[in-house]
């Protein structure tokens, strides 16, 4: 099936987004999506979720444990770059992120089907009990931590799309314009807005969720400290890591505080400057700039997120 959804309506320059404030925890939103009630454990504590709703939890800075369906999994909770939002999907349930081509109404047809052509996706599905594909500007979404900064949805799933919005850019009388928004949806309600829109197939999307301990986790690399050869690197590194391997045993302020010392974009610049300890004379091989390198790469892998796994 291959079905095109189309607006043409006035555009917006600029939306309002929401972030979280500065402290040394964050609120997420945990939401099940499910027709059935679940019972989800965050460090011990039992929360129950009612269907096709969730709850507001609030998470130190630190390691934490969730626990879902005789399952388990630990994951990190962090500052990020830019404080973003996001939620905890336990269930691992499809979320659908549709793609939406805002445009003038004076927009040439051919030009519009081009722009959005480049947004579709033939993306597995379950048509009349069958299994099938389906082209639409869509991407399944299913992790456990579904971040914003990851993803960069304009409306998430209990927010609508505006059937129109004001233009606030200074064109030309006849200059058309057009942009891309993002929503996230629930996938009953994605099916449920396939339907008004005219759809008459039964649809559903492939549901696997995996193993927790299946999840990609996020990993400094292993690194021989004593294979750098210029001393005052290896000493610096052997501090780095102190340092990293402390930080993931505390909670709150002390993390945030000890994050600050090796995670944020001043810190690497930091550690970049300690390259000047070693020269072509007591490092020609450069052993200290790769293994630093690893390092600082792995940190930046998680800059911009709030929440990631762990062994």
């Amino acid at each position: 099936m291959n079905k095109k959804i189309k607006y043409i309506v006035l555009l917006t320059c600029s939306l309002t987004l929401v972030g979280c404030s500065e402290s040394s925890s964050i609120e997420r939103w945990i939401d099940n999506p499910t027709a059935n009630e679940i019972k989800v454990i965050i460090d011990g504590d039992e929360l129950t979720i009612p269907a096709k709703s969730g709850v507001n939890y609030t998470f130190s800075y630190g390691k934490h444990t969730m626990s879902y369906n005789n399952d388990s999994l630990n994951f990190i909770v962090k500052p990020a770059k830019f404080s973003d939002s996001g939620f905890i999907n336990p269930t691992q349930s499809n979320y659908l992120l549709y793609t939406i081509i805002y445009a003038t109404s004076n927009m040439d047809e051919n030009e519009y089907n081009k722009v959005l052509e480049k947004e579709l996706n033939r993306i597995p599905a379950m048509i009349n009990g069958e299994e099938s594909e389906i082209e639409l500007p869509v991407k399944i979404v299913n992790d456990v931590f579904i971040e914003r900064s990851n993803y960069h949805w304009s409306y998430s799933f209990d927010q609508s799309f505006p059937e129109e919005i004001t233009q606030d850019l200074n064109l030309k009388k006849h200059q058309s314009y057009y942009e891309r928004f993002k929503k996230l949806y629930r996938e009953s309600d994605f099916i449920e807005h396939l339907k008004q829109d005219g759809v008459q197939e039964e649809i559903s999307f492939p549901y696997h969720p995996k193993k927790f301990i299946d999840i990609v986790q996020y990993v400094i690399p292993n690194i021989d400290v004593d294979n750098i050869k210029c001393e005052e690197g290896r000493q610096y590194m052997k501090n780095l890591l102190n340092d990293w391997n402390q930080l993931i045993t505390l909670k709150g302020d002390a993390f945030e505080k000890s994050f600050k010392k090796i995670g944020t974009d001043d810190a690497i610049i930091q550690s970049y400057a300690s390259e000047k300890k070693c020269t072509k004379d007591n490092d020609p091989d450069q052993s200290y700039h790769k293994t630093l390198g690893q390092f600082l790469d792995a940190l930046r892998n998680a800059r911009d997120v709030n929440f990631y796994v762990i062994k």
